[in-house]
């Protein structure tokens, strides 16, 4: 968020690790150029001890600077770039006259509090200009809460990092998956374990969030209570069988039905939404596609009935798209794994592609 003020010179960039934070772990990768291409060089994750971070605020500092002194030691890197929990950040696009733009920070200051519940004094933003509608410019507008961004930034100063920048963890998301010439609108969905969000990214820029009442342990304890089996027989069960309707997976399928029904009338519902209003947005189009990411994301069956259902394409997020090509290298992640560092990779590309 700060960068706009405070440049980053450009033997800061590479390399640096990005950091991406939940409520239950942190992820961090490390990429580096190679001799002819973009390599992996560090990917790992760290569980969070139970209240160390609740709902995306840092409740344990000592915990969490300890656990992150840990990363920082397992890659080597004191510079980083951090995700910020989605849980607190604000998105508003606002229309500015086109001779306005030496005088953009003080416009939007002015015009916060119409739009977010928190007052210039006590949030730290960031704008990116989208559009032009009637001749006057559309600028996209991320805030955070002053306050949660000061938790993570002297957390991770304690724990011997220096970071380079803070963004909210769908635009790092979104710039792992889509290309950076793609300027469509994609509708990114990510499955976490206690919960999911949703973003919506248009030519690259996040305009739109929302956090939705699901996760990849909710599907998990749905089915270890229908067909009465232990938590982790269910998790093996949901990962090797997912959502599919046929006679041996039965029990798991009628488990999971309610919670995917739900997944897909909570998108259906922000797909509507979005088409209702893009108008108001000038030239940003429909939503063409829908990205799959997160943990959950590799459950069988939940894109095909999720594209069937919403009658939008729906795909399962490749988040090594522009880091690497198959061809040349294999990532030493699993594939079922690596979804989950959609975010944290997002972020390291901040360094190597040398991108806002």
């Amino acid at each position: 968020m700060f960068t706009r003020a405070f440049p980053i010179p450009a033997y800061l960039t590479t390399p640096a690790v990005g950091i991406d934070v939940s409520d239950l772990s942190i992820k961090y990768v490390l990429l580096r150029h190679g001799a002819q291409r973009i390599e992996l060089a560090a990917c790992g994750k760290f569980d969070l001890p139970l209240g160390t971070v609740e709902n995306g605020e840092v409740k344990d500092a000592a915990t969490l600077t300890k656990i992150a002194a840990r990363v920082r030691e397992s890659v080597g890197i004191s510079f980083a770039h951090l995700a910020l929990p989605e849980e607190h950040a604000y998105l508003f696009q606002m229309e500015v006259e086109e001779g306005a733009r030496s005088e953009m920070v003080p416009v939007i200051e002015f015009h916060l509090k119409e739009n977010v519940p928190v007052g210039a004094e006590e949030a730290a933003f960031d704008y990116a200009l989208i559009g032009v509608r009637e001749g006057r410019m559309i600028a996209n507008v991320s805030v955070y809460p002053s306050n949660i961004l000061t938790q993570y930034v002297d957390t991770f100063t304690a724990a011997g990092f220096r970071l380079l920048s803070a963004e909210i963890e769908g635009q790092a998301t979104a710039r792992a998956l889509l290309d950076p010439a793609d300027t469509g609108t994609t509708l990114i969905v990510d499955i976490g374990r206690n919960q999911a969000s949703l973003s919506i990214s248009h030519a690259g820029i996040v305009v739109f969030t929302a956090n939705l009442e699901t996760g990849g342990d909710l599907f998990t304890r749905a089915i270890a209570q229908g067909i009465d089996v232990s938590f982790q027989e269910a998790e093996r069960l949901k990962r090797e069988h997912g959502f599919r309707d046929t006679k041996a997976n039965s029990g798991v399928y009628k488990a999971l039905v309610p919670l995917v029904g739900a997944l897909r009338d909570a998108i259906k519902k922000h797909l509507m939404y979005w088409h209702m209003h893009t108008s108001t947005l000038g030239a940003i189009q429909e939503i063409a596609r829908v990205v799959l990411v997160g943990g959950s994301a590799s459950t069988v069956g939940i894109p095909e009935y999720l594209a069937a259902e919403l009658e939008t394409p729906v795909e399962k997020g490749n988040v090594w798209r522009n880091v690497l090509l198959f061809e040349e290298c294999i990532p030493g992640v699993h594939a079922a794994n690596s979804i989950e560092y959609a975010t944290a990779i997002g972020l390291a590309l901040r360094s190597v592609l040398r991108c806002r």
